[in-house]
């Protein structure tokens, strides 16, 4: 059996879906699952991640937590004030991982680029004053991430969770001091970009996810993602790179430990 860290899932959300909470933890230990990160995107949701942090964590699995406003949730951007309060209330909490998610969504809505870097950049300097780090979603917004980033360079630091650009992009942000995450789209067939990316970053420079419910991997693709699933994300990264599978369990697994213990990814 492996050892894994899901760092990106919401359970919530899951349980939404059709599978009780308690369900999803219960396979995600019996596949190896020893930490699970529960990404809060909005205020409601992250006070629930804490909760879910003290319920479900025991001596088999550790369940942290984080506190965000996703990009896609405008409507929330008006309670930025009480989310950063909340991470202040929060911050001596050792089950509190990272701010986010947080960050820039032109897929869905890129009439609100100015608010969301405005929402984006309140966060970074909480990341900054707080030694947190923040989860990055980042979709159709390669280049003004990178330039927003650049903005925070050694005071803001975290991770780029869901990685979906190419290779260059993940150098840059990587140079910043980011780590890049890897979901199930890594095992996709068409995901050849991203593939180039896991193939040719620093191996201490990454992390594995499921973001479930959303994005299985193959054999479940189409289907309700959990955490039990990340196994599959880190067997297509043993296709991928020259080391050894165990060398490549354990670097992204202690990666994945120095996440949750608010360490930062230190670029040479």
């Amino acid at each position: 059996m492996y050892s894994i860290i899901d760092t990106h899932c919401h359970l919530d959300i899951i349980q939404e879906q059709g599978q009780d909470i308690a369900e999803s933890v219960k396979k995600a230990k019996e596949s190896g699952i020893k930490k699970i990160v529960q990404i809060g995107i909005d205020l409601e949701s992250s006070i629930r991640a804490k909760g879910l942090s003290e319920k479900f964590s025991d001596e088999e699995i550790e369940i942290f937590y984080s506190i965000g406003c996703h990009p896609t949730e405008t409507h929330e951007f008006p309670k930025k004030e009480e989310i950063l309060t909340l991470v202040k209330e929060n911050v001596t909490d050792q089950k509190l991982s990272a701010i986010g998610e947080i960050g820039l969504d032109y897929y869905h809505d890129a009439s609100t680029k100015a608010y969301q870097a405005d929402v984006l950049h309140s966060f970074l300097e909480a990341s900054s004053q707080y030694s947190l780090p923040v989860v990055i979603h980042s979709r159709d917004a390669a280049e003004d991430t990178v330039s927003i980033l650049k903005e925070h360079r050694d005071k803001a630091f975290g991770v780029i969770h869901c990685f979906t650009y190419d290779y260059p992009t993940a150098k840059k942000l990587v140079d910043l001091g980011y780590y890049i995450s890897f979901s199930g789209i890594l095992a996709f067939k068409n995901a050849r970009d991203i593939q180039e990316a896991a193939e040719k970053l620093p191996l201490e420079s990454m992390l594995i996810e499921t973001d479930a419910p959303f994005l299985a991997p193959p054999p479940f693709r189409g289907k309700r993602n959990e955490p039990s699933y990340t196994k599959f994300v880190l067997e297509k990264m043993f296709s991928l790179r020259k080391e050894s599978n165990a060398q490549v369990e354990k670097t992204l697994y202690n990666n994945s430990l120095k996440f949750t213990q608010r360490k930062a990814y230190h670029h040479d």
